[in-house]
């Protein structure tokens, strides 16, 4: 007799057992993406309150400090635009004084710094909400707090000026443009497109960045042309809103102002401003060295290029080698540009979004597989130093810690009366436009000392720069004091302040030039 040897098959499951399992899998499944889902939201949550604590944080200090906000101001208030920069800025704070009842220019000036204070904590969130999709939660996080108190958002987040809204709506597009790749449908198609408008509208340079990150959605998403022409409709709907929007809340402004105020932008950004610190003269890399490294301090910019030059050297990682090839690009370019005065490190703040999401996914995918705990070492120094500058500067936007006030208390307490200054002190003085009236005064308090002679060491300047370059070395035998904090010198924050006396120095005035 043959024994045949049954086939060894399993023995099914009951039914009502087999869908028990099943049951018990989702529910697994749906608890983990429910506790990821409530980790982000905790990130979240902290993330907005740190960088809330920070850029609210001194919003009250002393108006003039910053000699652009009175120009705000009234723009906020009614007056017409000039439109030497987008509305954006201004139709988010007319809007705001609105719902608040704002009617004195206090209010206007502190609504207008409130819209950036809360353009920095949502860039913070975006920018968040973009290094999740490429790295692990903890470098996420991590990395996003220093982006949060870095000098670079947490000063830029004070003033009424249209940087902190560029930054947010740079942060938008990318998180579009991510979502926009993992899922190409209608509703993320119109919020790229509405993310681009809000660019260009921020900061006319934020047109470059919209070009850019449209035609690296053609490419990375493969959009067809309707996808294409829906993204590109919803950015000129959004730009046409916008400015139609700012032309509808003001009296005296119409298409011919909008192509005068961008014509004069044009010529600016041609131009520069007095000084010409062109890429190779002078001392180069100017905002390389001046802006980008106090901007993120040099600790974390260390720590940053390190660990992108391992993840696109050893790892050959694309998304980091994307974004870091935006940071230096958008360096490259001002590098090249005119506008490079020490001291405005505003034009920078796109290279630290695109720098800082480079530097979070290197971490998370090229030195914390290597080492979790060196990973997680170099994030914590980051952070510190970060912190520990971010929060330095904006303690001395204060009043009793500003160099300007310190120097006009020192001032006041000698009984000096005859003296003007060449820069806004926050508080009534005479200004002096050309220094052509100084053989009035018994004392200059110059903030703008610096400027002149570095530009007496650049070639290729205006006469009247080598001029003033003389004068004030001139000058230097006759300092009456001078006062500068170790944070300072930062955006409008704690410059160093030069009071010279006049009288023994009449031979170093400039009679008539310039």
């Amino acid at each position: 007799m043959l024994l045949i040897k049954k086939p060894n098959v399993e023995t099914p499951l009951p039914c009502c057992q087999a869908m028990t399992v099943s049951q018990s899998i989702r529910q697994t499944g749906w608890a983990d993406l429910a506790r990821r889902s409530d980790s982000q939201v905790l990130a979240i949550l902290v993330l907005a309150v740190i960088s809330a604590l920070l850029a609210f944080y001194n919003l009250d200090f002393p108006y003039g400090i910053h000699p652009d906000e009175p120009i705000k101001v009234a723009f906020a208030a009614g007056q017409h635009h000039n439109y030497a920069h987008p509305p954006l800025l201004i139709i988010l704070a007319r809007f705001a004084g609105w719902l608040s009842g704002a009617s004195v220019d206090h209010d206007y000036l502190l609504v207008g710094r409130s819209v950036s204070a809360v353009a920095s904590v949502a860039a913070s969130i975006l920018f968040y909400a973009v290094l999740r999709r490429h790295a692990d939660s903890g470098n996420a996080f991590l990395w996003a707090c220093v982006f949060a108190i870095s000098p670079a958002i947490a000063v830029h987040a004070h003033y009424f000026k249209e940087d902190a809204v560029l930054v947010f709506a740079i942060c938008a597009g990318l998180h579009a443009l991510v979502r926009l790749k993992e899922q190409v449908n209608t509703a993320n198609l119109v919020y790229f497109g509405f993310a681009l408008g809000l660019a260009v509208t921020a900061k006319y340079v934020g047109a470059g960045n919209s070009l850019v990150l449209f035609v690296v959605a053609i490419v990375v998403c493969r959009l067809s042309l309707r996808q294409s022409i829906i993204v590109a409709g919803t950015d000129a709907l959004t730009v046409v809103a916008i400015f139609g929007a700012s032309m509808l809340t003001e009296k005296g402004s119409g298409l011919s102002t909008v192509i005068n105020g961008l014509r004069v932008e044009l010529i600016h950004a041609e131009k520069g401003h007095d000084l010409k610190e062109w890429f190779w003269e002078g001392y180069g890399l100017t905002h390389f060295r001046y802006h980008l490294i106090p901007s993120l301090t040099l600790p974390t910019l260390a720590i940053a290029l390190g660990a992108i030059a391992v993840a696109i050297i050893a790892d050959r990682n694309k998304y980091v080698a994307a974004y870091a090839g935006g940071a230096f690009i958008w360096l490259f370019m001002l590098e090249l540009s005119p506008l490079k005065l020490v001291g405005q490190m505003r034009y920078i703040l796109p290279v630290v979004v695109y720098l800082l999401l480079a530097a979070g996914i290197a971490c998370s995918r090229s030195i914390t597989p290597r080492s979790r705990l060196a990973a997680i070492g170099v994030g914590l120094v980051a952070l510190v130093a970060s912190a520990h500058a971010g929060m330095a500067y904006v303690a001395n936007l204060d009043r009793q810690t500003d160099t300007r006030f310190e120097a006009m208390r020192f001032l006041e307490k000698q009984g000096i009366t005859h003296f003007v200054v060449d820069y806004p002190m926050g508080e009534p003085a005479s200004i002096t436009e050309d220094y052509r009236d100084l053989s009035s005064a018994d004392y200059l308090v110059s903030l703008k000392f610096q400027r002149y002679l570095r530009g007496g060491g650049l070639s290729g300047q205006d006469q009247e720069i080598y001029e003033l370059a003389g004068m004030f070395r001139c000058l230097d035998s006759h300092v009456a004091a001078q006062f500068s904090k170790p944070y300072g010198d930062y955006g409008y924050v704690a410059p160093t302040v030069r009071i010279y006396d006049l009288r023994g120095a009449r031979s170093c005035i400039l009679q008539n030039a310039p």
